[in-house]
């Protein structure tokens, strides 16, 4: 297995009163960072939200920015408004300013559907498609070399595109403009099996949202979660590359655990806040190994009032589960 500590942060053990003694301290550990509509990134009152990681023991940040198309099989994919560059510019600056790594992350919007529904027919339309495609990962790789990223993600959850474009010929481009670490964010294990570029890249990452079973009970989770990690250590090794796990999440709702990514319906759950703080305990657990050399939990909003105990929503602000993150992380 390689060593990589281009991008590890060296942290001591957690010592807090209560803490838990990770094996893993350099491990990368924060959250994936999204605007929320009360607070954009650029307003002052952003800088708490990053005061507020940073006291639970973030020293890394995944930030999003946004693309988008009409349909799955649009060919046109357009910068997505929903962050500003200048909003962008304002988060990494702030994440900087608390000492943190920054992982850049575009994720591509897609109209009533996802980035893994992305598929054409024809050869001609995955071409045209990944032309736009790749004009503004290009841009976005610009515009993070000229912010002083750690990190840049060429792509996030294309499973269907994986095997039907010029994934080095992109990384190359990407490359010439920016000089950090480069990876790909495959949707879960299979999105690692099929993604076939991984020698051009720094880093294995993924998203990671299996089913921990419908019981929401502990030791199902665990015992779903323990033969995942196994099989990613089985993946990682043959890969013998270093792990990012870009997301983890759990929302905090009832019955969320059989479908841990199926937020549409979130709205009218019933609140589950023990369930939340159950799942992302044994995840981090579970991922404090020495081939995991990141884990970044979904999501963090820019406000800082967001979440709440009534809250259904992945983020753990202001929930049971931001208690237990900080007796992971908090050196």
């Amino acid at each position: 297995m390689l060593a990589f500590c281009g991008l590890s942060v060296g942290l001591a053990g957690c010592a807090s009163s209560g803490g838990i003694n990770l094996s893993s301290s350099t491990q990368l550990r924060g959250f994936n960072l999204l605007q929320h509509h009360h607070v954009a990134w650029d307003q002052p009152a952003a800088r708490r939200s990053f005061s507020h990681m940073a006291e639970l023991g973030g020293n890394a940040v995944v930030l999003i920015a946004f693309l988008e198309q009409s349909a799955p099989d649009s060919m046109m994919v357009r910068r997505s408004d929903a962050v500003s560059l200048r909003q962008l510019q304002a988060a990494i600056a702030h994440a900087h300013a608390y000492g943190m790594k920054v992982i850049f992350k575009p994720q591509l919007l897609v109209h009533r559907s996802w980035a893994g529904e992305v598929a054409f027919d024809q050869p001609a339309q995955w071409q045209a498609w990944f032309r736009h495609y790749s004009r503004e990962i290009v841009r976005f790789a610009r515009f993070a070399a000229e912010q002083g990223v750690d990190g840049f993600v060429v792509g996030t959850e294309l499973f269907r595109a994986s095997g039907h474009v010029d994934w080095p010929g992109l990384i190359s481009r990407v490359r010439m403009r920016f000089g950090g670490v480069v990876t790909y964010a495959a949707h879960n294990i299979e999105g690692v099996e099929r993604f076939g570029s991984w020698p051009e890249l720094d880093v294995v990452a993924l998203t990671l949202y299996p089913s921990l079973g419908t019981s929401g009970e502990r030791a199902e989770m665990r015992a779903r979660i323990a033969a995942v990690v196994d099989r990613l250590r089985q993946v990682t090794e043959r890969l013998d590359k270093p792990l990012w796990v870009l997301e983890i999440g759990m929302p905090s709702a009832r019955g969320a655990s059989g479908k841990p990514w199926a937020w549409q319906g979130l709205k009218y759950a019933e609140v589950d806040l023990q369930l939340q703080r159950d799942a992302l305990e044994l995840w981090l657990a579970a991922l404090d190994q020495p081939w995991v050399n990141g884990v970044f939990i979904w999501a963090w909003y820019s406000d800082d009032q967001a979440g709440g105990r009534n809250d259904t929503d992945y983020t753990p602000q202001h929930k049971p589960a931001e208690q237990l993150i900080r007796r992971y992380w908090k050196s």
